[in-house]
């Protein structure tokens, strides 16, 4: 009997499933880990998008403090070696390849395109160095300190999304983005149970934000609270929230009504079990977009301020 084919959408997306339908939003997590949030390559690349969700989550679950991650080749290069029997963690990336024929690109894994490609989606598996005997003792740093609730809104971090430059207007009870109006309302910062929390609070509206048609222009259809629009807006948002938390060192805090969300993304993956890579695509995309912002803001009153 053939061994069943690796469906690495499937288990990953089975493996977030089955958080959930234990009562558990995977990201909401402390993402504070030495060198950044962010989980680097061996090499110090960035993971990006789904991979840096995923290794940031498998951080935190098993308090790991490195942000570094490599295969067993890349260990072996380095003339270190995985300690007996580690456990490996699945990333992924999709490419291109050119179609074989007319039935090319209906493989395990493939989504066909025009122009004579198709899109596939492979995976492999990494260590984090914790589980890697032999390194260099730079893999391994020192915790940067601090508690996993990560930086105070102090005026740097409050500098950062003003420079970002979306209408918010703080006040009231209620933290919302209003499409009609390209507004975000929040609460006053006082009046969060932790300077992270409001952080947090802001980045979901900030990437609910994105979504508007001179920006990002995303849409999941018409959106009313509890459907499948509005649950997959949510759910980027959410994982939009631990991306950046990554960057900036707070944790995804934000949703309280656990039940109600919890159901409908589930009931979301369960249908498409590759919507958790799209979700983090647009949420790597709508971080990008805030980060690019910020800095361009920065830069306007920068000049602003030299020309003075």
């Amino acid at each position: 009997m053939a061994k069943q084919k690796l469906d690495p959408a499937q288990e990953i997306t089975n493996e977030i499933i089955g958080l959930l339908e234990k009562g558990t939003m995977p990201w909401r997590r402390p993402w504070k880990i030495a060198g950044g949030g962010v989980p680097l390559r061996h090499n110090g690349e960035r993971y990006q998008g789904i991979n840096a969700f995923l290794l940031g989550l498998r951080s935190a679950m098993m308090g790991y403090s490195s942000p570094y991650w490599m295969t067993f080749s890349q260990a072996k290069e380095l003339d270190a070696c995985v300690k007996k029997g580690s456990r490996s963690s699945i990333v992924v990336y999709y490419g291109t390849a050119k179609k074989r024929g007319t039935d090319a690109g209906d493989g395990e894994g493939g989504d066909k395109e025009g122009g004579g490609t198709y899109r596939f989606l492979k995976s492999y598996r990494v260590f984090h160095v914790s589980q890697i005997e032999g390194l260099d003792a730079s893999y391994q740093p020192e915790p940067e300190g601090g508690t996993s609730d990560g930086p105070k809104m102090d005026q740097e971090a409050q500098a950062f999304f003003d420079a970002i430059g979306m209408d918010v207007r703080y006040g009231g009870d209620r933290a919302c983005y209003i499409p009609s109006l390209d507004r975000i309302h929040m609460p006053d910062v006082s009046r969060f149970e932790s300077p992270g929390a409001a952080m947090s609070t802001l980045t979901h509206e900030m990437a609910h934000a994105t979504k508007a048609e001179h920006r990002l222009n995303r849409s999941f259809g018409v959106s009313s609270f509890g459907n499948e629009a509005y649950a997959k807006e949510e759910l980027v948002a959410c994982i939009s929230e631990a991306l950046m938390g990554q960057r900036m060192g707070f944790y995804a805090d934000h949703i309280d009504n656990h039940a109600a969300y919890i159901a409908s993304w589930i009931q979301v993956l369960k249908g498409d079990t590759r919507f958790l890579f799209t979700a983090a695509a647009h949420a790597q995309r709508a971080v990008d977009y805030l980060v690019a912002a910020a800095e361009a803001g920065r830069s306007s009153k920068e000049m602003i301020h030299e020309a003075a």
